[in-house]
């Protein structure tokens, strides 16, 4: 199998609405532009932040087909077809292979406490319909309850060898190094933070897949490429910046949830009209001028308004 060496900012793309909860694919299509135009270096669909497991298998088939069809290989795409079971994990991951992804990404089987035969066997069956397809994984075990560490991810190779790379969300930096360290150098390591990579990417960091930069791509794209040209200075102005802008998110994401993000991309211009899918308490008049006035000051790029 020819796997690819993926690495840099793969974008974890949020998937728009409309205010009824129908995917908006003219939002959608104008977010894939806006991404490619910032130089990310892949897009991951329909993941966690890209609301995959709250719509529909045939909604999903659809996102998947129009971000497929609107990158026209511009950019690598990975298509996330995890579900909470392994028959309609492999019905995407069937569909994702015919549209002819670069990878297809796989959570754990969640709600259900499984044990790690379980897991493997989740791994093992949907592997089988796409052999030869490169494959990310995940170990994300604040929504799925699971942890697939370094050890397991080993013994998992033995039957799946087609991954690719891991993204590792909500774990230490030593538990990622472990990654690293015990990990063939085929098989990329891309923390869910961004904090993750600055630190690491001189230790075999490949790269981030982070959902709350993605209303502002470029910064992560900034700080990669200086930590490529080993501009250290660069990078961690970049860092500077990445860190200040998610302290304002956090000071409005325990109120509004991920609406927080609809929010800044709305401040961006982009023709979000719904995000998440699910409703959230709306931001007020005057929770919204501190919004953006406070990422104003950090200097992040704004929509004239």
């Amino acid at each position: 199998m020819a796997n690819p060496h993926f690495e840099g900012i793969l974008m974890p793309m949020p998937t728009p609405f409309h205010e009824d909860g129908r995917v908006d694919e003219e939002a959608l299509d104008a977010l894939i532009e806006f991404y490619i135009a910032s130089r990310v270096d892949g897009i991951f669909a329909l993941g966690t932040h890209g609301q995959g497991m709250v719509l529909e298998l045939d909604e999903r088939k659809k996102v998947a087909e129009r971000v497929v069809r609107r990158v026209n290989h511009r950019i690598p795409v990975v298509v996330h077809v995890g579900t909470a079971n392994t028959f309609s994990s492999i019905e995407l991951a069937k569909h994702a292979l015919g549209l002819g992804v670069d990878a297809i990404g796989l959570v754990e089987p969640y709600y259900y406490p499984h044990n790690d035969w379980e897991i493997y066997a989740h791994y093992r069956k949907v592997a089988e319909v796409i052999k030869g397809t490169p494959l990310f994984i995940y170990d994300n075990p604040e929504t799925t309850q699971l942890h697939l560490s370094a050890t397991k991810v080993l013994k998992l190779l033995d039957t799946v060898p087609d991954i690719c790379g891991i993204k590792v969300s909500f774990s230490t930096f030593d538990e990622l190094m472990e990654y690293v360290r015990k990990m063939p150098k085929t098989l990329g390591v891309f923390p869910g933070s961004i904090l993750s990579l600055y630190e690491g990417y001189s230790l075999g960091i490949r790269g981030a897949i982070h959902p709350p930069t993605s209303p502002f791509p470029e910064l992560c794209v900034k700080m990669y490429q200086a930590l490529k040209r080993k501009d250290i200075a660069e990078a961690h102005a970049a860092l500077d910046q990445i860190v200040a802008y998610l302290s304002v998110v956090d000071q409005f994401r325990g109120n509004h949830g991920r609406a927080v993000f609809f929010e800044a991309m709305r401040l961006r211009g982009l023709p979000i009209k719904r995000f998440p899918r699910w409703e959230c308490a709306p931001f007020t008049d005057q929770e919204r001028r501190d919004f953006k006035a406070a990422l104003e000051k950090i200097g992040l790029p704004l929509a004239a308004r």
